[in-house]
């Protein structure tokens, strides 16, 4: 199953219409339409009311262990050399206000460009800054990404965005963020083929000596208990893209002592 959540009515209908979503009625506090293999909601603008929709999407319908979530939507860049329709996936959030950071674990080939994005409270105008964010733009991706992160592994979650504006203040139609999300269906189809095989984490992937190795380096650099989760992901992700041992640990803790 892929969970999609977009913002706008325009980011949603091209996926609506390309993949056949029919509107889901017992979903009653957003907008909801799905097929056998796909559930989309629309959330509305803003970091918040996307961490919302997403919860409210992933709590009424929970996640199998091989599903994917994905954020889907426009964004600005003051990037100029970044043309108006250009696809991204991104590899870095972070949140303007709040400064928080976030990762998602890149496990998928792909061939689509990858970027930095941050999340603003408000929409970005490049004369509002001394310096333009040289980097994708948005006012959804890491309230998303926080929300989903409770309950998908971080590789399992993707921020898909497409360039509508350069920060100059464009006024954008319905009917133009429409035809962004539409030319862009057939990456859309890449992403969902490539995630498809991605494997599924076993409870069972790290043995008893790597799982001693984990609490060494927890405890040596004091994680909190939010932070061992996300090491402990970080850790599976590591040992089924590259198998054997975890070296880089050992190493560490060697050096340390």
């Amino acid at each position: 199953m892929y969970y999609i959540v977009t913002a706008l009515a325009g980011e949603a209908i091209p996926i609506i219409n390309a993949f056949k979503l029919k509107k889901d009625i017992s979903y009653t506090k957003f907008d909801l339409f799905k097929n056998e293999n796909i559930k989309l909601i629309l959330s509305g603008t803003g970091k918040v009311k996307s961490a919302i929709a997403t919860t409210y999407m992933i709590v009424k319908d929970p996640p199998r262990p091989e599903d994917h979530i994905i954020n889907l939507g426009i964004c600005g860049s003051g990037i100029e050399e970044y043309k108006i329709g250009q696809i991204f996936l991104s590899h870095k959030i972070e949140d303007y206000a709040t400064g928080k950071t976030y990762y998602p674990e890149m496990m998928i080939k792909h061939n689509l460009p990858e970027e930095k994005i941050i999340t603003f409270d408000k929409p970005v105008k490049r004369k509002e800054f001394d310096e333009v964010p040289m980097c994708l733009v948005d006012m959804e991706a890491s309230g998303f990404y926080e929300a989903a992160s409770a309950y998908f592994h971080s590789h399992r979650i993707h921020i898909l965005k497409i360039l509508s504006d350069h920060l100059k203040g464009e006024k954008l139609t319905g009917t133009f963020v429409q035809s962004l999300i539409e030319k862009n269906i057939s990456s859309l189809k890449t992403i969902f083929n490539q995630t498809s095989k991605t494997p599924v984490p076993d409870a069972n992937v790290l043995s008893d000596k790597d799982y001693l190795l984990f609490d060494s380096i927890s405890n040596d650099l004091k994680l909190s208990t939010t932070q061992r989760f996300q090491v402990l992901d970080m850790l599976k992700s590591y040992k089924i893209r590259n198998g054997g041992e975890l070296e880089f640990i050992k190493k560490y803790i060697k050096e340390k002592k």
